[in-house]
């Protein structure tokens, strides 16, 4: 077993003995990556966040793991989360820009640098990825002057005057550019490149003798460099091909470029490059291909439909559907072109002329069971579900072992049910025995499970639907629907708590839904968290205002809380966006009743009666809380400042009382107001200095949080005269000691902060924190034996706590990091 390996098998035991703790699937993940098993990477960062959602690393590593398999939408998304979960962190500016540089998004990545400079301007780093974007643009004389701000921040660094020598080259400055190389070399004269770089200038400048010497150089430091040729002509376009299935793309243009170069009159060569455009997502140049192979032989169907398919993929309908009808008119035997036209006019929302070319791929093709499922799929918009079932029965019919049939089928069915459930109410067994199917077909679709759990639940199975839940979402934990779905499930069986936490992953994974925000404050209210469903409430309303629901949900808490003006005001908002529902109405009439406006209520009862005499009466109730249950609550909920308010109150109420004061320093410690912080410590002391509730049962612990507190501050000295009051009133406390040795490894004094771990140890042998910390420490000092003897010793006191196997892990990656570095 290498280390690495070694190291995974340690993430492993750490998750199997405490899987609540983020951070060890966040190492894993680490640990993954390094091994280039970018999936199993994935899934666990993804772990690691489902675990705690409010840690901006793991979103970032996520992104930049993302970004390595050039998933780049995907990687934009995490790192905008984890700069929105650490907006200070220059680090996040830096990752965002080199993903929006991959996307070739290049203002965006400057604006992003600008960001990271602002955020630290003393890393030279940001300063010289920025000008490496600025010569990207052509901006070369800003480049010019970022590559200096990175010299002056750090002369060391040999990159730095390469670039510029690179950018000054293209500047025709080849004297300038020639000083910087050699300053290149100056600093790291084993760099290969550097010379290359200087001999390629000086044969340009006619000094080839020169030229050649540093030729010599760079092949004196490394030798094993190659020189690539490419294979000419048709072998070239062969070349390309085999790079295409590899998903070596970049490589693959290179060969269709140089196979154009020989050949630029063949349109095949253009037609295979702009696929693999196509596959690279660059749609634009793919299409500018597609028309050259089109201009180079226009009787040729299949580049029209290439075409078709990059415009349909770029949401250009219109052009789609134009160059299908010219593959038809090139091929009217091609059964793929109408049924592929027949996707484009269901887009459009043509239904008819949709089903009539899928007609004609039919009659082409009678065999083909794709045709009859896109068939069975336009019917079913089209709200025609019995026909749509014989197209789904005729596609099974014609391929048994297409899953999505069965599955697509089986949504058919569920929406029978509900058009007419006593009619159809044997519909759902019949969905239940198709997602089967589809579940036996392939196991590891998650949607067959999600689609099953939907049915369960909608007949009441709720253990059942539960569990295929949970299997959809351990197939795909990147499907929010399948959290919201769940969480309704939750709900069904009145486990909120639970509903609520399947509601949050689902917003994590999707926060532009404003559905998921209106389902959890659905659950809030039941659990009469009223301000918190109000936040949500809002937050559905801000991303979808035309959706009437959304008001009503709102209004309706708003009247448990006895806000009736704010409910009526949602009410008339839910009316605007639907005025012919009548439980609209009568719940307005119901907040004019109790508001004494008789009149208003009665017309309002009269309009819903009118639109539907079935209607029922809705109340509710308030209750209160007094100021400093309030205020903890608020804390809670990280709403500081009305928490500070309200610990005022109950300070008014009663300013004997020593807990108030305590608890509002704790707040302002949160808020890092620490100074204030630190007078209402000094506040609580003087009401009761000996109060040991405060201080796990001992008065005396009051100057160890003190110590904390200036810590905080940065105020180290004044922090360890704290500890050594706390010492001095109790030397017996072993904890005094390891907190000191904190104190002293945050100033790096880590020879005293050892020593005050090894005072703590002989206080209290049996503690394996203080054998942990210490480890720490001495892998803070590269004494990574001493630090592997003393996480053995802890784990020795207290076997079951993960860390310490988790920490092992971390150590032997970092060596293994250093072995590969040397």
């Amino acid at each position: 077993m290498n280390r690495l390996e070694e190291a995974l098998s340690n993430s492993d035991l750490a998750i199997q003995i405490n899987p609540n703790e983020s951070m060890y699937f966040f190492n894993k993940a680490n640990t993954l990556n390094t091994m280039n098993r970018i999936e199993e990477a994935l899934e666990n960062y993804q772990f690691a966040i489902l675990k705690n959602p409010q840690n901006g690393r793991y979103y970032q590593n996520k992104a930049l793991t993302l970004a390595k398999v050039n998933r780049l939408e995907e990687a934009l998304q995490y790192s905008n989360l984890a700069i929105e979960k650490n907006p200070e962190d220059s680090d996040q500016y830096n990752c965002k820009a080199y993903i929006l540089e991959k996307m070739d998004r290049l203002e965006e990545v400057l604006e992003t640098y600008d960001s990271a400079i602002q955020k630290r301007p003393e890393n030279s780093y940001y300063y010289y990825n920025k000008a490496i974007i600025l010569d990207k643009m052509n901006r070369f004389e800003e480049a010019l002057k970022l590559y200096d701000s990175a010299i002056q921040k750090n002369p060391e660094n040999s990159d730095y005057y390469n670039n510029k020598a690179n950018t000054l080259e293209i500047m025709n400055r080849f004297e300038e550019a020639l000083e910087n190389y050699d300053l290149a070399i100056t600093q790291n004269p084993e760099n290969s490149i550097y010379y290359n770089n200087k001999a390629y200038i000086l044969n340009k400048i006619n000094k080839s003798e020169q030229a050649l010497q540093n030729y010599d150089s760079a092949i004196q430091n490394q030798p094993e460099n190659p020189t690539y040729y490419f294979h000419k002509g048709k072998n070239s376009i062969s070349l390309a091909n085999v790079l295409i299935k590899l998903n070596r793309f970049e490589e693959a243009l290179q060969n269709y470029n140089l196979a154009i170069q020989k050949s630029s009159g063949n349109s095949q060569y253009y037609d295979c490059k702009a696929c693999t455009l196509y596959k690279m997502n660059r749609l634009e140049e793919a299409l500018e291909n597609f028309d050259s192979a089109i201009s180079k032989n226009p009787e040729n169907s299949i580049y029209y439909s290439n075409k078709a398919c990059a415009l349909e993929i770029a949401n250009r309908l219109k052009e789609a559907l134009e160059n299908w009808d010219l593959a038809i008119q090139k091929n009217p035997d091609i059964s793929d072109y109408y049924n592929n036209k027949a996707k484009t006019l269901t887009k459009m929302n043509r239904f008819e002329e949709a089903l009539e070319n899928l007609d004609q791929a039919i009659k082409i093709d009678p065999e083909n069971s794709d045709y009859y499922f896109s068939k069975a799929n336009t019917l079913h918009q089209m709200n025609r579900m019995e026909e749509a079932l014989a197209n789904y029965n005729t596609a099974i019919q014609k391929n048994p072992n297409n899953s999505m049939f069965y599955i697509n089928k089986a949504y058919s069915l569920f929406c029978l049910f509900r058009q007419d459930s006593f009619k159809e109410k044997n519909r759902l067994l019949e969905a239940l025995e198709n997602l089967d199917f589809a579940i036996q077909i392939d196991p590891e679709f998650s949607e067959s499970y999600n689609q099953k759990a939907i049915v369960l639940n909608k007949m009441n199975r709720l253990e059942e639907a539960l569990e295929n839940f949970d299997s959809a979402i351990s197939k795909n934990p990147e499907n929010s629907d399948s959290f919201n779905n769940k969480a309704y499930c939750l709900l069904c069986m009145n486990r909120l708590e639970e509903a609520l936490e399947n509601y949050d992953l689902a917003i994590l994974i999707k926060s532009n839904n404003s559905d998921f925000y209106n389902n959890k404050g659905i659950v809030l209210d039941r659990m009469k968290r009223f301000e918190q469903a109000i936040i949500n409430y809002d937050s559905a309303i801000e991303k979808n205002p035309k959706e009437a629901l959304y008001y009503i949900n709102k209004a309706s808490t708003l009247d448990k809380m006895n806000r009736l003006d704010e409910a009526l005001e949602n009410y008339d908002l839910a009316i605007q966006n639907n005025p012919e529902n009548p439980d609209y109405h009568n719940r307005k009439a119901c907040i004019l009743y109790k508001k004494n406006r008789l009149e208003e209520a009665l017309e309002f009862y009269d309009s819903s009666i009118s639109k539907n005499p079935e209607n029922s009466d809705y109340y509710s109730n308030k209750g209160i809380i007094i100021y400093n249950i309030l205020a903890n609550t608020l804390s809670k909920m990280n709403r500081l400042d009305e928490a500070l308010e309200n610990y005022y109150l109950a300070i008014q109420k009663n300013p004997g009382n020593s807990d108030y004061y305590y608890h509002k320093a704790i707040v302002l410690d949160k808020m890092n107001r620490l100074q204030e912080a630190l007078e209402f410590y000094d506040s609580a002391i003087q009401k009761n200095p000996e109060h040991s509730d405060y201080y796990n049962n001992k008065g005396i612990v009051i100057y160890n949080i003190q110590a904390n507190t200036l810590t905080k501050l940065n105020r180290l000295d004044e922090a360890l005269e704290n500890y050594h009051l706390a010492i001095q009133k109790n030397p017996e406390n072993s904890l005094y000691y390891n907190n000191k040795a904190i104190a002293l490894e945050m100033m790096n004094r880590l020879e005293e902060a050892l020593q005050n771990y090894e005072l703590a140890i002989k206080k209290n042998p049996n503690s394996s924190d203080y054998y942990n910390n210490k480890a720490i420490t001495l892998n803070n000092m590269n004494r990574l034996k001493e630090a592997i003897i003393n996480y053995h010793l802890a784990i020795e006191k207290n076997p079951e706590n993960s860390d310490y196997y988790n920490n092992i892990g971390i150590i032997i990656q970092r060596s293994q990091q250093i072995l590969q570095l040397k």
